[in-house]
């Protein structure tokens, strides 16, 4: 039998035997996946492959399932299978696929250790050209994460170089879309602006939706931070229609809390609230846990404003509650808990937010990060 009809037989298979376990992601039964004969075939893990790199975006613990248990399998696999190394190729993309759930779960240390593992497999392959390119820019969003931006500027630049060189336009596309995140992460957002529309343009050019609306809220982010409100505001509107219209449920929730960031900044506390409180609620269900409590600091920060600090001190309660229930043990709950305090006692300012919102970002990545309270405001002097 010919590779091209041994593969064709292997997915058909693939598609019948897999049927139910992705019906019910978490069921037990994933954990002995491999020890079944007839489930041990290329076709298996391509498909297992295939379902991680399509649910990974809105539930990755369901990704990191198929990803494992796609590993077990092919690690299962003879190297002989196929010709040129191809199975150490499916590896590698395995590999590949826990990493990426991974990064999405903040599980950081764990997706550098399978993105090496992904980089040995892709080395026994030398005729795959794309999948070292492909490891570099999963590793690259890693190291952004992990807020390591310049090193992971040159890893993205890497990746991008290697997609121009296989011709791969639009994984290019997503190495340059990872350079204006680290860019506008990094405070540098009018560089990722020029970035950000070439991303749009492209999606435009192959009638892409998604890409369009993914580049639309990017450039949105960028607008808010140059203080370009009006800007952000078309932007956010253009993502949020093409999101609700392929019911994607997380750049959606995400998209809306950009609208009210926008509506915030432009003094309207009052509407900002009832569509933070949205946002925030959200998120929880989602299990988006540290979203929704830089959120609920979008909230504070508005309550603030209107003078209305005493209701911080339900508003970080909650938030306390929320993170604890979802199993948050590091420093984000000290952090919390001084927001409550400091509401408490009247001493909280816009600038304490700020400071815990650039902690809890870090805590999430983090986990051993200590909080420290920042120095209580000087005595006002009396006239």
């Amino acid at each position: 039998m010919s590779q091209g009809a041994l593969v064709g037989r292997e997915d058909r298979d693939a598609e019948v035997l897999l049927q139910e376990f992705l019906e019910s992601p978490m069921t037990a039964a994933w954990t002995a996946l491999a020890t079944r004969r007839r489930y041990r075939t290329g076709g298996v893990v391509r498909k297992l492959n295939a379902a991680a790199h399509d649910v990974c975006e809105n539930d990755p613990l369901v990704a990191l399932t198929f990803a494992e248990a796609a590993i077990s399998v092919a690690e299962a696999l003879p190297d002989d299978l196929y010709p040129a190394g191809a199975v150490n190729r499916l590896r590698g993309t395995a590999w590949k696929e826990r990493a990426n759930a991974q990064m999405l779960l903040g599980q950081l240390p764990q997706a550098h250790d399978s993105l090496d593992r992904a980089e040995r497999a892709y080395r026994k392959s030398p005729k795959d050209s794309l999948g070292p390119s492909i490891t570099a820019l999963v590793r690259a969003g890693v190291l952004y994460e992990q807020e390591r931006f310049d090193e992971a500027m040159a890893t993205a630049e890497r990746a991008e170089l290697g997609f121009a060189h296989s011709s791969d336009e639009q994984r290019r596309m997503d190495a340059l879309f990872l350079r204006g995140a680290i860019l506008q992460r990094s405070g540098q957002p009018r560089g990722a602006v020029p970035l950000f529309l070439q991303i749009i343009d492209y999606g435009e050019h192959i009638e892409s939706p998604l890409l369009v609306a993914h580049g639309s809220y990017a450039l949105a982010n960028c607008e808010v931070d140059l203080g370009n409100l009006s800007e952000a505001s078309l932007h956010f509107h253009n993502a949020l229609i093409i999101f609700r219209a392929f019911g994607a449920a997380r750049p959606l929730v995400l998209t809306e809390w950009g609208m009210a960031r926008v509506v915030l900044h432009s003094g309207r506390s009052a509407e900002a609230i009832r569509r933070l409180r949205d946002v925030a609620a959200g998120l929880e269900r989602r299990g988006l846990v540290t979203d929704a409590a830089l959120a609920g600091l979008d909230i504070a920060e508005a309550l603030l404003a209107t003078g209305n600090p005493r209701q911080i001190v339900e508003l970080a309660q909650h938030i306390f509650q929320v993170l604890q229930e979802a199993g948050v043990l590091t420093g984000a709950l000290a952090a919390v808990a001084y927001l409550k305090e400091a509401a408490a006692a009247g001493t909280l300012t816009s600038e304490a937010v700020k400071e815990i919102r650039v902690f809890l970002r870090r805590a999430e990545r983090q986990p051993d990060l200590r909080f420290v309270p920042p120095p209580p405001p000087p005595p006002e002097e009396s006239v």
